[in-house]
């Protein structure tokens, strides 16, 4: 009996201590601790200088931070070396927690803005600052998508936002008239109406669902790209877009529902739908709202950035977080191999 009620004292505390958000925001405000999470993260294996010699001495304190000096080039470094945060004047603390905001939290998003307000920091030095990791998290490695999946698309309005004339070489479009018709046809880049693609995974018994999105710019076909993000041989479901039909020609086990006609899933168990990708496009538009428009030169980004964060949603609170970390600083090849656990109770312990 004295066991089970020292189980039930425990259940108890650990219900009435912190939950993980805020063990998260105690540790952001630890400037030691978050410099402890950042180097395990980091330095997963080992100190390197940045010409990758190993032989390597701690020098001094930067900071929250550990200077060293290479014992082969005899130069000196320290953990921000080399990595996202490089350069960047703002607290260790503050900028997990921009992390956390855009990345982590809400899967409605957050707006820069703010998150600057929420950081003590200038919009200019966040939004430069989150533009970097955004493009960190574009250029990741794309997986193919496989077993029965979905594809979609759909037009959003975006302008030229924010963009100095002739940028890039391109010249900069006029912004759209409240009121006026739109221009006949589908959207294009041109019009200010840009084409997101969507390719959605389907879970699987050994795989959890999965959704790329594209925002496609070279004039390739809908059967192009879909064959450069789907297996040949997966099952795939679109709508009646005439850009689909040769689908079954290329490999594909292709099925379309009409929605012209109401129709909107079919087949024995209503397994023919494209209400996976639906779905995802309706909580894009959501998560688009936040920014109070977006440049369609800098669409992809954002629309890489919202994939990145619905993918990882499954995670714990402070697993998503970690991934994102990791993802950042570029340390683990397979971020879903992250020891979170015992990285997260390490830091918490120099937090207590």
């Amino acid at each position: 009996m004295a066991g089970a009620t020292n189980q039930k004292r425990e259940r108890r505390a650990s219900r009435r201590g912190p939950g993980p958000l805020l063990s998260l925001l105690v540790l952001f405000g630890d400037a030691e601790a978050a410099a402890e999470l950042f180097r395990m993260v980091w330095w997963a294996d080992g100190v390197r200088c940045p010409k990758g010699h190993t032989d390597i001495a701690k020098f001094c304190r930067y900071g929250e931070f550990q200077r060293y000096t290479c014992k082969i080039c005899n130069k000196t470094f320290n953990d921000k070396t080399g990595t996202i945060l490089h350069y960047r004047h703002i607290g260790l603390g503050n900028w997990m927690l921009a992390v956390w905001m855009y990345f982590c939290g809400p899967l409605n998003g957050i707006s820069i803005n703010h998150i600057a307000k929420s950081v003590g920091q200038a919009y200019g030095t966040v939004y430069y600052m989150i533009r970097g990791m955004m493009d960190k998290v574009r250029s990741l490695q794309e997986r193919t998508l496989s077993g029965t999946c979905e594809t979609d698309e759909l037009y959003v309005r975006a302008g030229s936002k924010g963009v100095a004339l002739e940028t890039n070489g391109e010249d900069r479009t006029l912004p759209s008239r409240r009121g006026l018709p739109r221009g006949p046809g589908r959207g294009t880049f041109q019009k200010n109406t840009p084409m997101v693609t969507i390719y959605h995974q389907r879970a699987a018994e050994n795989s959890q669902d999965w959704t790329i999105f594209d925002v496609p710019r070279d004039g390739r076909t809908l059967l192009r790209m879909v064959g450069e993000r789907i297996e040949a041989g997966s099952t795939v479901m679109t709508d009646e877009h005439s850009g689909y039909k040769n689908l079954k020609k290329s490999g594909y086990d292709h099925h379309a529902i009409h929605h012209s006609e109401g129709e909107y899933a079919s087949g024995e168990h209503n397994e023919i739908h494209t209400n996976n990708c639906e779905c995802r496009v309706g909580l894009l538009k959501w998560w688009l709202k936040k920014h109070r428009g977006v440049s369609k030169w800098h669409l992809i980004s954002y629309v890489k950035s919202f994939q990145f964060t619905h993918n990882h949603r499954h995670h714990s609170i402070e697993g998503r977080f970690l991934v994102t970390l990791v993802t950042l600083l570029d340390t683990y090849h397979d971020p879903q191999a992250v020891p979170a656990d015992a990285v997260l109770a390490a830091a918490h312990a120099c937090a207590a």
